[in-house]
């Protein structure tokens, strides 16, 4: 038979077979322990929680501020207002509430390019937006519908006596100590109610036009009115389902072993 110059052989072979099992066997169990059981107790809090209503007031605010535009305007287009609060915090057990915040101003004035004494003044609209903060408490009625606040208990520590230096022994102590986690009293905004009027007082003439005037300060007087809801997360209990009608029996016998029917007790009577 013929083979290429191609074809390959095994030269030589050979087999090797270790006995040291300590240099290649590294692994280990490094430590293992049996868990005991958890121990379970039922708590009984209720079905599920829902956010409750607590109460929905509203609060009247009575703002004045001055402000100063980015230049000076002959006239005040608009104004557009939105109230945002930063705060609002109840303070347990009270019934006070602290509400912060501001009003969002964004206000539309025409600015004067050029005027003529014939009666005419030219100019561009611009804006300007300022905050407006307002810092008030208000007093809330519950109605009886008050939030669910429990307090921690203190600490408690039990000291015991050391024979040997006859007194407390402070190497030992038994301690106690419970921390509850109340839901939180938030706030949510209804809705916002705000009447203001615009005051200039400090203006200057325009070429002698009557009414005309430049100014870039005005006082600005709000009536703000914000109806605010206090909610709380509480546990609730759904009712079960209401029971089906029973069925009109016939009155039960007054001896159920004997079968003796009520009916023909009162017939022998």
């Amino acid at each position: 038979m013929e083979y290429s110059k191609y074809d390959a052989k095994v030269v030589e072979s050979h087999a090797y077979v270790s006995s040291d099992c300590k240099n290649d066997c590294k692994a280990s169990v490094i430590s293992a322990d049996t868990l005991p059981a958890a121990e379970y107790y039922p708590w009984y809090g209720g079905d599920f929680k829902i956010p409750k209503v607590l109460s929905e007031f509203v609060v009247q605010i009575d703002s004045e501020s001055k402000i100063r535009l980015n230049e000076p305007a002959y006239e005040i287009k608009r104004i557009e207002k939105q109230v945002f609060l930063t705060q609002c915090r109840y303070i347990p057990p009270t019934d006070k509430v602290f509400i912060e915040g501001y009003i969002r101003k964004n206000i539309e004035y025409a600015a004067k390019k050029c005027s003529s004494k014939h009666g005419v003044i030219s100019g561009v609209i611009k804006d300007t937006t300022v905050h407006v903060p307002f810092k008030v408490y208000a007093k809330v009625d519950f109605h009886g519908n008050l939030p669910v606040v429990l307090p921690n208990t203190p600490p408690m520590v039990a000291r015991y006596f050391d024979q040997k230096r006859m007194g407390k022994n402070i190497r030992e102590a038994d301690r106690s100590n419970i921390e509850i986690f109340n839901e939180p009293v938030y706030c949510e905004l209804e809705w916002t109610a705000i009447f203001d009027a615009d005051i200039n007082g400090y203006g200057s003439p325009i070429d002698g036009l009557p009414n005309e005037e430049e100014f870039q300060e005005f006082t600005d007087k709000s009536v703000i009115y914000i109806c605010i809801k206090l909610l709380q997360k509480q546990q609730v209990y759904m009712p079960g389902p209401k029971p089906c009608p029973k069925e009109e029996k016939s009155p039960a016998p007054f001896n159920t072993d004997w079968n003796v029917p009520i009916t023909d007790i009162l017939k022998k009577k």
